[in-house]
């Protein structure tokens, strides 16, 4: 059976150019105490097959080490071997020594490379890694290594004879085309650290039939490290999967777990878990049940059925439980709701009286609206519906107020574009408080969004010659309270010198779609992963829109339209060959709740 991640420590870390390296967990092992010579002798490249020419279910069984074989061929056959297809590690091992054999553990991570540099040495060789990416036990993306990339140090030694690589990475070290092939972009549910809601964590898993085993694995393993003012776990300490997950022609899943004495079955059947396990299992579409054991005896499920509906946890949704999908705008400086070709005015002061606005943030249910004044300088706060409501002011004086957010504990949200950079605020319960937010506060705030399940915190920062994607986690002290914002993080983009983004929106929980100018009168649009991980996703609609486009309308709930507006009119991206009515000339903003 192939070895499937275990919840290990990351791999340690890898030798590279001299520079930052900014990882969550290393990157590489290379064993202490090995010999290391000075690099002399020929030159050789090491093979490098585009494993990508083999189709995700073609099976490539990579041959052995041969008899005779040099010490870099030995390196160039254990980096090939580690290509083999379904996905398993036992010719890899082979190029091993006994020793290594024993200590090596692949499972603990992965490591992929855009392409290999020379090899150089004999009794160490090493191996330049171009373009590699880390990810963890879990399949959640690390680091990229900067600069000169990374590099394999291999300690080979004489076993019988024959050279050995006497110490190997703890980590599947693989192309990524041959990565992008064979796993897909997933996520592990979590709690939010009040256990209201589920907060989605981004991973990559292997398809087929190791799909499922490795989502459950992961998710059992917990959140990652350091993240426990972040998100929390209601998995018991000690559970994890006693075998894979098999699916049968019916699409129940068999999900086996083992624990040590004192953790029972009913310890397992607390509807936070079942949550997290339901919204899991249900990325995996040929599931319709879940059958639950502890050790054998059956898990017994909060509705008292003898399996598990991937449907159950609907009040734990990521998007939030009780979401109004209704779209919202300011036409004629009135809040109106409903369809974009059938807006209706709200019943509230800001549906019925002028009040000079130029930008609104719903709260998720809709009932409270938080609206930033023409200047920029005010912000007021009213119910949507409540007819005779008068509007607080809870925020006067300010610069230039972006607009404002909502998450699902109806925490308000705001940013201010102060002459001394970026001033982040927040109100919850009466109580207004800022927030320092470290490589986002006092810089040149574009715009800016908070994930509805209050663990993120995303914003666009204009630079010099291009603008920056940055992501902060939003911690939380023991009572659920927001205590502070890690320091943000940029997601790379690869935008080219003088690229702006002219907007972003949420496009499912754990992505974000983006709309920057390519010319005058074109526009690109991408979706990206929080994560940071490399690669755009494919969401099936469009990627570029004519005319210049003047802001996104998006939402993380799906099936809702997603729109561009720009000059040449509005494009639904979720549904590009929809011919959408001309936008009445009287909106001036566009929206949806959160």
């Amino acid at each position: 059976m192939t070895r499937r991640p275990q919840p290990r420590p990351g791999p340690r870390p890898v030798a590279r150019a001299a520079g930052p390296l900014p990882v969550l967990l290393a990157l590489l092992a290379l064993l202490a105490g090995c010999v290391s010579m000075p690099d002399s002798g020929p030159v050789v490249e090491v093979e490098n097959p585009d494993a990508g020419e083999l189709e995700p279910g073609t099976f490539y069984d990579p041959r052995p080490p041969e008899p005779g074989a040099s010490a870099r061929e030995v390196v160039a056959g254990f980096l090939e071997a580690m290509k083999a297809t379904p996905i398993k590690t036992t010719v890899a091992a082979q190029y091993l020594t006994g020793r290594a054999q024993e200590q090596w553990t692949p499972e603990a991570g992965t490591l992929t490379y855009a392409d290999l540099g020379v090899a150089r040495g004999d009794r160490t060789v090493t191996v330049p890694l171009l373009g590699a990416e880390a990810y963890d036990s879990r399949g959640a993306w690390t680091a990229s290594p900067t600069g000169a990339g990374a590099r394999l140090e291999l300690p080979m030694t004489l076993e019988g004879g024959e050279w050995r690589i006497d110490a190997a990475p703890d980590a599947m070290v693989v192309p990524d085309s041959w990565f992008e092939d064979r796993f897909e972009r997933a996520s592990l549910h979590f709690l939010d650290p009040t256990g209201r809601i589920l907060v989605p964590e981004p991973v990559h898993a292997p398809q087929g039939d190791q799909f499922a085993t490795a989502l459950v694995r992961g998710l059992l393993a917990g959140p990652p490290p350091g993240m426990s003012r972040v998100v929390r776990s209601a998995v018991p300490a000690g559970v994890s999967l006693a075998l894979s997950v098999p699916i049968d022609a019916a699409g129940l899943a068999e999900v086996s777990l083992e624990a040590p004495p004192g953790v029972r079955p009913e310890d397992l059947a607390s509807e936070e878990m079942v949550a997290q396990l339901a919204w899991t299992l249900r990325q995996e579409p040929r599931i319709r049940a879940v059958r639950l054991t502890l050790n054998g005896r059956p898990v017994p499920l909060p509705d008292g059925q003898p399996e598990l509906d991937p449907a159950a946890g609907t009040r734990f949704d990521p998007v939030g439980h009780g979401s109004s999908s209704d779209l919202f705008a300011l036409r004629g400086g009135l809040l109106v709701r409903g369809d974009l070709d059938d807006l209706e005015a709200t019943a509230g002061p800001f549906g019925t009286q002028d009040f000079s606005l130029r930008s609104v943030g719903l709260s998720l249910a809709a009932q409270q609206a938080a609206a930033v004044t023409t200047s920029g300088s005010s912000l007021l706060l009213a119910p949507v519906e409540e007819v005779g409501a008068v509007p607080e002011e809870v925020v006067s004086g300010a610069t230039d107020l972006l607009p404002p957010a909502w998450d699902f504990a109806d925490r308000l949200w705001w940013v201010d574009r102060t002459a001394a950079g970026a001033r982040v605020e927040i109100l919850y319960d009466g109580e207004r408080r800022e927030l320092d937010v470290p490589g986002l506060s006092g810089r040149v705030v574009k715009s800016f969004l908070v994930s509805r399940d209050g663990t993120r915190l995303v914003a666009v920062v204009r630079g010099r010659d291009t603008d920056r994607l940055v992501v902060g986690r939003v911690l939380h002290d023991e009572t659920g309270r927001v205590a502070r914002v890690a320091r943000v993080r940029e997601i790379d983009l690869g935008l080219e010198s003088g690229r702006r983004i002219r907007d972003l929106g949420w496009r499912s929980p754990s992505s974000v779609t983006l709309v920057s100018g390519i010319t005058g009168v074109l526009a690109h649009v991408r979706t990206v992963g929080v994560d940071g991980a490399p690669g755009d996703l494919d969401t099936g609609g469009a990627s570029r829109v004519r005319g210049r486009a003047s802001a996104l309308v998006s939402s993380p709930e799906r099936g809702l339209g997603v729109y561009v507006v720009g000059t040449d009119g509005v494009t639904d991206l979720a549904d590009p060959v929809r011919q959408v009515p001309p936008l009445d000339q009287a909106v001036a903003w566009l929206g949806y709740v959160g």
